[in-house]
């Protein structure tokens, strides 16, 4: 009973934060347009999980992951992705630029939500597909990994539809930055994240059945 009251408090929260991160973001975003249209993502996100999470009790970890997504992308749609002013944070904090250490030449915020994106969902859903069907966690994490992959493809191509039926509008909501190959290195970052974090969880869960044996 102990233990289902913190979960409930640390999920109270966490949306809590969420819903804050949202109503700032809200608050003139640089690109109106733009915002609302990221807001469909954010929206079917939430919808997904409020429909999972009566099914489904996440553990701690997982419920953060999902929360340190949501805030990464929601504070990139209030600048746009591809101008969230991360260097220029970087600059004031620390009196160095990201893009220059690493010779970069455009914004990766987008890059890194992509990441960010298989890095933080990928445990979640795992749990949700062993919860909601039974599945030895080795399948489990075949098939979210697949899952990550799938919904980012999705992803690209409603954004491609998006840039095809509003034309020059959707530019920042694209936001490809003159990079012909931006949507299939998106999806890579988001598999890379995902399988960083499935080989991660195998390898601590190995080591874990091992100590009880």
């Amino acid at each position: 009973m102990i233990a289902a009251k913190r979960t409930l408090s640390s999920g109270t929260l966490l949306a809590a934060l969420c819903a804050t991160v949202w109503l700032v973001s809200a608050w003139q975003p640089s690109e109106r347009d733009t915002w609302l249209l990221e807001q469909i993502a954010s929206v079917a996100g939430v919808l997904t999980l409020l429909w999972v999470s009566r099914r489904v009790q996440l553990t701690l970890s997982a419920q953060l992951g999902i929360a340190l997504f949501f805030c990464i992308h929601t504070i990139g749609t209030h600048y746009t992705y591809s101008l969230t002013p991360y260097d220029t944070l970087a600059q004031e904090l620390f009196g160095s630029s990201i893009n220059e250490l690493f010779g970069w030449e455009r914004n990766h915020y987008d890059r890194f939500v992509h990441f960010a994106y298989g890095l933080c969902v990928a445990t979640p859903a795992q749990q949700m597909l062993k919860a909601l069907h039974g599945l030895p966690w080795r399948s489990c994490a075949l098939y979210s990994f697949h899952l990550i992959v799938s919904t980012s493809a999705i992803y690209e191509l409603l954004e491609w539809a998006a840039a095809v039926v509003l034309s020059d509008g959707s530019t920042l909501f694209l936001g490809t930055q003159g990079d012909v190959w931006d949507a299939q290195v998106d999806m890579a970052l988001a598999a890379l994240g995902a399988a960083l974090v499935l080989t991660a969880s195998w390898m601590l869960r190995g080591r874990s059945n091992s100590g009880r044996n």
